[in-house]
C-alpha cells in the first residue's frame, strides 16, 4: 500500500510539475504573441517584391510585406522595395534591381512589373491631380486626345524601329528597353489596382504621358494645341542649375569638392515625388555575348509612372560616375515648330535613358543625346564627370575672365525636306581640365556642347537659368528679340539670376550655404514688386514683377498679384570630393520656406521708456505698475519679432492657401520638411 502510495504520490508530483511548466509554456506564448504582434506593429515601410520569370509559366510577382532583411529578398528576374515617406520626407524611395543572368528584354519589363505593382496608388494619385484633373470632362479633353494620339502612333513607330535594330546597335537597343519598361509599369500597375479590388482607370497611354511631360510643350505647339495657356509659360524656365568648385579642408589637408545642384519649378499639385535608383544590369546589345552597359545604377529624382527623371536631374554610376542636370529652353520663334518631329526623330526621354546608360564620359553622354534630336524637351544641360575631379590642374588666373569657349567643330545632316540638325562642339584648347564638366544646349534643329571645365575651374561656378549660353542657340530662339522687347529678364548675362549667382556663389561653399544660395526669397521683393505693378495680366505685368518672379527660390503662392500654385518644389545637390570615391545626394522637396527668428528682447532696456505712463496716475498701485510694464515690455517684444522676421516665409500650407480646395490626392498639408540622403540597399 505505501509503494502503491509512493507511486501515486510519485505521479501527482511529476503531475504536478508538468502543469506548472505547461502554464509557464502557455504564458510565454501568449508573451511570444503579444511581442510578434509589437513587431508587426512596428514594421519599417519597407514594402518588397520579385518578379520572377519561367519560359513555362511566364512572370510570376511574389509580395514578401515588410521588416525584411533587405539584401536577402530574393533577386528573380527584378526585385525592389518602396517606401512612402511622403508625410515625414516629401519623398517616397524606389530602389529595383535586376538580374544579369537574364536577358534585357525580360529584366527590363520584370523591373517594370514590380514598380508598377508597388506604386501603383501613387500612379493614380499622381495621374488624378495632374492630367486628369486637366483633361478629363473639360474643355481641353479633345486636345489632350490629339496628344495622346500622337504619343502613341509616336512609341508605336520606336518599339518597331528599336526591335529591328536592337541586336546590333546598343543605342536603338536601350530605346527597345525603355519602352519595354514601360510596358512593364503598365502591368503591374493593373495588377496592383485589380489586387486593392479598387476600380481605377489603366490606359497605357497615361503612362507615355507621364513618361513625356518634359516634352509636351514642343509637342503641342507643333499640334497647333493649346494645354499651357497660363502666362507663367511664357516666362523662361523658374528652374536652375548651379555647378559649383570649391576648396575645403579636412584634417589640415586642403581638396577640391564639386556640388551639382538643381532647383524644380512646377505646379504643387505635382508634388507626388519619388527618389529612384535603377540597378538595371543591362548589356550593349540584345545578343547575350555582348558586354555590360557602363551605366549600371541610375539615381534620380522623378514621379510614378516614369522612368527617367521628368526633372531631368541624375546620378549615374558604373565604369563612372556622373552628374546630370536639365534646365529647359524656351523657344519663342514660331518658324522654329517645324523642326519638332516625334515620328521621324527620337523623343528626348529614350535618348536620355540611352544616354545614361551607354555613355562612358561626358562628351560621350553629350553625343548620344545630340544624335536624333526630336526637338522636343529643349534643355540646357550640365553634365559632370566626378572621376576627373582627381585629374584636373588649376589653369593660370586670368582678369576679367570671361565665360568664353571656342574651337567649334559643326556637322549638319538633313533629317527630311523640312528638319535638318546641326550639332556644334567646341573643344578646351588646354588638355589639362578636359572632360571633367560639358554644357550641353538642344533646340529644335540645333545641338550645341562645349567643354566648360577650364572656364568653371577659373570662374568657380557655372549657372543655368533657362537662357541660352551659345548666340547661335540664343538667335534660333529668338531670345536676343525678347530681350529688345522685355529687357534684362532675358538676359544670359545679366538677368535678375544671372546676378543673383554671381554675387552669391563666393559664399556658397558647402552643402548649406548652396542650398541657401538655391532657395532664397525676399518678402520686400514681393511688396515691392506689388506696389510697382500697376496692370492686372499678361507677359508685361509679370515682367514687371521680375523682383519677386526672378528670385531663385520663387514661389507664386506669395505674390499679391498673377498668383498661382507655381514654383520651386523641390532642391537637389550631389556633391563629391577629391580623392574620395564616394558621393552624396541631398534631397529637400517642397516649396522654399525659412525658420522664424525667436531671438529674445532685451527686457532690461524697458522700463525708462514706460514712465511716461505713470505721469497722470499718482495713486497707481504696484500691481498695476507690474501689469502695466508686462504689457509693454510684451507690446515691444511683439514690435521687435516682427522686425526681425519681416522676410520669413512660411512653409506652403494647402489648408491655410487659396488652393486649399485643389484636387491633391496623396499629397502632404504642410511642407515643413528637410533635406535628406536616401539610403539604398543593393
Amino acid at each position: 500500500m505505501t509503494k502503491i502510495l509512493k507511486v501515486v504520490g510519485a505521479s501527482w508530483l511529476q503531475t504536478k510539475i508538468s502543469s506548472y511548466v505547461l502554464g509557464i509554456l502557455g504564458v510565454l506564448a501568449i508573451l511570444a504573441l503579444f511581442v510578434g504582434q509589437i513587431e508587426r506593429i512596428q514594421e519599417d515601410g519597407n514594402y518588397a517584391a520579385t518578379v520572377f520569370y519561367s519560359e513555362k509559366t511566364g512572370y510570376r510577382i511574389e509580395y514578401w510585406g515588410q521588416s525584411n532583411e533587405l539584401a536577402d529578398i530574393p533577386k528573380g528576374a527584378a526585385r525592389a522595395y518602396f517606401r512612402m515617406d511622403v508625410e515625414t520626407t516629401g519623398w517616397s524611395l524606389l530602389e529595383v534591381e535586376t538580374n544579369p543572368l537574364f536577358p534585357d528584354e525580360i529584366q527590363a519589363y520584370a523591373a517594370g512589373i514590380v514598380e508598377g505593382a508597388l506604386t501603383w496608388s501613387l500612379i493614380h494619385n499622381h495621374l488624378e491631380n495632374t492630367i486628369r484633373e486637366r483633361c478629363d470632362g473639360t474643355s481641353l479633353e479633345k486636345q489632350c486626345n490629339k496628344l495622346r494620339d500622337a504619343l502613341d502612333k509616336s512609341v508605336d513607330i520606336w518599339k518597331s524601329h528599336a526591335d529591328e535594330r536592337g541586336s546590333v546597335d546598343p543605342f536603338w537597343h536601350q530605346v527597345s528597353l525603355y519602352y519595354i519598361q514601360i510596358s512593364g509599369i503598365f502591368t503591374g500597375w493593373k495588377h496592383g489596382v485589380e489586387r486593392s479590388q479598387n476600380e481605377y482607370d489603366t490606359d497605357i497611354s497615361d503612362l507615355y504621358w507621364l513618361n513625356s511631360v518634359g516634352e509636351v510643350t514642343e509637342i503641342q505647339h507643333k499640334l497647333n494645341i493649346s494645354l499651357d495657356a497660363d502666362v507663367i509659360d511664357a516666362l523662361p524656365d523658374l528652374s536652375s542649375g548651379f555647378l559649383r568648385i570649391a576648396n575645403e579642408t579636412v584634417e589640415g589637408s586642403t581638396f577640391k569638392k564639386i556640388y551639382l545642384a538643381q532647383n524644380k519649378a512646377a505646379s504643387y499639385t505635382s508634388m507626388t515625388r519619388i527618389l529612384k535608383r535603377y540597378k538595371l544590369n543591362y548589356h550593349q546589345t540584345s545578343k547575350n555575348t555582348s558586354e555590360l552597359v557602363p551605366g549600371l545604377t541610375v539615381d534620380f529624382s522623378g514621379y510614378p509612372g516614369s522612368v527617367t527623371s521628368q526633372d531631368e536631374f541624375y546620378f549615374v554610376k558604373g565604369d563612372h560616375r556622373l552628374a546630370i542636370s536639365g534646365i529647359s529652353l524656351k523657344n519663342y520663334n514660331d518658324k522654329l515648330w517645324k523642326e519638332v518631329n516625334i515620328t521621324h526623330q527620337v523623343p528626348l526621354g529614350p535618348r536620355v535613358h540611352a544616354a545614361n546608360h551607354l555613355a562612358q564620359n561626358v562628351s560621350s553622354w553629350a553625343h548620344i543625346l545630340a544624335g536624333s534630336n526630336s526637338g522636343t524637351g529643349s534643355k540646357q544641360w550640365l553634365v559632370v564627370d566626378f572621376d576627373m575631379l582627381d585629374q584636373v590642374n588649376e589653369p593660370p588666373l586670368e582678369e576679367n575672365h570671361s565665360r568664353h569657349i571656342n574651337n567649334y567643330i559643326v556637322t549638319e545632316s538633313t533629317i527630311t525636306r523640312d528638319v535638318k540638325h546641326t550639332v556644334i562642339h567646341a573643344n578646351s584648347s588646354i588638355n589639362r581640365s578636359k572632360g571633367l564638366a560639358w554644357l550641353v544646349e538642344q533646340v529644335p534643329g540645333r545641338t550645341h556642347s562645349a567643354d566648360l571645365s577650364e572656364a568653371l575651374l577659373v570662374q568657380g561656378y557655372w549657372a543655368t537659368y533657362g537662357l541660352p549660353f551659345f548666340n547661335d542657340i540664343s538667335e534660333d530662339t529668338q531670345i536676343h528679340h525678347m530681350e529688345k522687347l522685355y529687357g534684362n529678364v532675358f538676359s544670359e548675362a545679366e538677368s535678375p539670376r544671372a546676378v543673383l549667382f554671381k554675387r552669391g556663389f563666393k559664399n556658397a561653399t558647402s552643402l548649406d550655404s548652396i542650398v541657401k544660395l538655391m532657395r532664397q526669397n525676399n518678402v520686400t521683393a514681393i511688396n515691392r514688386a506689388s506696389n510697382e505693378t500697376d496692370c492686372d495680366s499678361g507677359l508685361s505685368c509679370m515682367i514687371d514683377e521680375t523682383g519677386y518672379w526672378s528670385v531663385l527660390g520663387v514661389r507664386g503662392d506669395m505674390v499679391h498679384k498673377h498668383k498661382e500654385a507655381y514654383g520651386i518644389i523641390d532642391t537637389k545637390v550631389i556633391s563629391g570630393m577629391t580623392n574620395q570615391m564616394s558621393t552624396e545626394f541631398n534631397a529637400l522637396s517642397g516649396p522654399p520656406y525659412t525658420k522664424i527668428n525667436t531671438t529674445k528682447f532685451n527686457k532690461g532696456n524697458v522700463a525708462p521708456i514706460y514712465t511716461h505712463q505713470f505721469d497722470n496716475k499718482p495713486s497707481i498701485d504696484g500691481l498695476e505698475i507690474r501689469d502695466l510694464v508686462k504689457h509693454q515690455i510684451e507690446e515691444a517684444r511683439q514690435e521687435d519679432l516682427e522686425y526681425l522676421n519681416r522676410d520669413v516665409i512660411k512653409p506652403f500650407q494647402w489648408s491655410e492657401s487659396e488652393y486649399k480646395d485643389r484636387k491633391r490626392l496623396g499629397l502632404p498639408d504642410n511642407w515643413a520638411f528637410q533635406p535628406i540622403i536616401p539610403k539604398w540597399s543593393w
